[in-house]
């Protein structure tokens, strides 16, 4: 090591490197290399100067010391005396949890608590008492300061009301709470208009529906009336001419020594008509017309039956005769499908109702049947219809045998526009408008389901008209204007 020297200013001690094997110091035009020593710091921060010489607090600052193991007060500003009313000799003799808010003082003890083990800032809020009697809400401040030995000596406090603050916050709060409330209510509203408005198409459609029907009804039915009657005239008249030609041909031997030249002439026209064939086939064929005519008949009746033109809107209809006209409906359909139905009907009391509406329902269930079952890929299935009443309310049971609706799908199934059905093949509202006509009706629908194993909705619909319809409730007061 080289020699120590020490600086003539500051005390401080050097050491010299050595260059040289002699205790003598030689200089030379390079700058030694020196290493200083600093001694340890004994400095004060001015907070912790002699109290004859320390800062006197602010007045108007609220700040104190409290004991850390009591939480007495030690000491206060007179800003604090004034704000809590009490002098700081009352102050000292009580704890500062007694004078909080009950619900706040093991949040104040647990605040401390963090301040005095961890020795870091805190601040948190509290509801003090004020010199007026009434809570304020204070934010503390609080800093754990320790002795040289490390010892704790006490917790400084440094207190700010803030009440207005809370009070805005606590505004701004519940008008956030109303602008929810009212988005809610807004978003639950535009849900009904919607609601309403594919009602409305819905109606339209069936309006629509109805006055095509009526027409297809009226200019199918004068057509078709002639014809059937044609058909039963020519049914019966060709009878009797083939009577009179089996009479012509008795006496066809006796005209042939008479006039030879008509008799060849009759036999040409006989063979060239080929009588044995018309004899067995236009009796089978006039009667195939008129099956053909009545099965027509039937179709109009069954669209007549469906659309219900000829009855008022409310009427005390036949639920399982408006079942069998919206079965015949889906004759064609259900038949290339395969598809057996099975009906379960009981004796019902007449349901007071509108009956359009109610067949619609049940086609719309029929239809969802049928592509439950054609989504299995299956060329056969199962439709089973089950109607019973238990003297309050008709239930109207439609379950298949399908492919099912998943159980995260189930809660949806009634919300407008939501199907599971490819692009192009479904618009999401039939279900949607079952539920509104059934609910409009007083009723319900119920839904279970499996997947592989079927679905089954059930229609529960009140016998009496007076429980049909159930009263709008009221619109709630706008929060904003509460």
């Amino acid at each position: 090591m080289g020699r120590r020297v020490r600086c003539a200013s500051c005390g401080h001690k050097f050491a010299l490197a050595d260059r040289t094997e002699s205790s003598d110091l030689s200089f030379s035009d390079e700058i030694p290399t020196v290493r200083t020593e600093l001694p340890p710091d004994q400095t004060l921060s001015r907070s912790m100067l002699p109290g004859r010489v320390a800062p006197v607090a602010p007045p108007d600052e609220m700040l104190g010391r409290l004991d850390p193991h009591t939480l007495h007060w030690l000491n206060v500003t007179s800003a604090v005396e004034e704000f809590l009313g009490q002098t700081v000799d009352r102050l000292r003799r009580r704890s500062l949890t007694e004078s909080l808010h009950p619900d706040d003082r093991a949040l104040a003890e647990d605040e401390f608590r963090k301040a005095i083990e961890l020795g870091e800032r805190h601040d948190f809020v509290l509801r003090f008492p004020s010199a007026s009697g009434m809570m304020r809400y204070v934010r503390v401040y609080t800093q754990a300061r320790y002795n040289p030995d490390c010892s704790i000596n006490h917790i400084r406090c440094y207190l700010k009301d803030v009440t207005e603050r809370v009070q805005a916050e606590q505004e701004l709060r519940r008008r956030t709470e109303q602008l929810t409330a009212a988005n809610e209510q807004l978003r639950q509203i535009n849900r009904k208009l919607k609601e309403a408005q594919s009602q409305l198409v819905h109606s339209e459609k069936l309006a629509s529906l109805g006055t095509l029907a009526a027409g297809m009804a009226h200019e199918i039915n004068n057509p078709l009336a002639f014809a059937m009657n044609n058909v039963a005239v020519m049914d019966r008249e060709i009878g009797d001419l083939f009577r009179i030609i089996t009479l012509f041909q008795e006496g066809m031997e006796s005209l042939r020594s008479t006039r030879p030249e008509l008799v060849e002439q009759v036999e040409r026209l006989q063979d060239e008509a080929d009588i044995p064939y018309l004899r067995e086939n236009l009796p089978r064929m006039a009667a195939a017309t008129r099956h053909g005519l009545q099965r027509v008949a039937k179709i109009v009746e069954n669209l007549r039956g469906f659309a219900q033109l000829d009855r008022p809107e409310i009427a005390l209809i036949d639920v399982n005769q408006g079942l069998d006209h919206t079965l015949a409906m889906m004759a064609d359909s259900l038949a290339e499908q395969q598809v057996e139905v099975e009906r379960s009907y009981e004796k019902l009391p007449s349901l007071e109702c509108a009956a359009a509406p109610l067949n619609q329902v049940f086609l719309n269930l029929l239809m969802n049947a049928l592509q439950a079952i054609q989504a299995t890929g299956r060329h056969s299935g199962r439709i089973r219809i089950a109607t019973r009443s238990t003297g309050e309310e008709v239930i109207v049971e439609v379950s298949d045998n399908g492919c099912g609706i998943p159980a995260e799908v189930l809660p949806k199934v009634f919300d407008p526009f939501f199907t599971t059905k490819p692009v192009g093949r479904g618009t999401g509202l039939g279900l949607s408008i079952s539920h509104g006509i059934i609910a409009e009706q007083g009723g319900r629908i119920e839904v279970e389901s499996t997947v592989g194993a079927g679905t089954c909705f059930r229609l529960r619909l009140p016998i009496g008209r007076a429980a049909r319809r159930p009263e709008p409730e009221p619109l709630a007061p706008n929060p904003l204007t509460a």
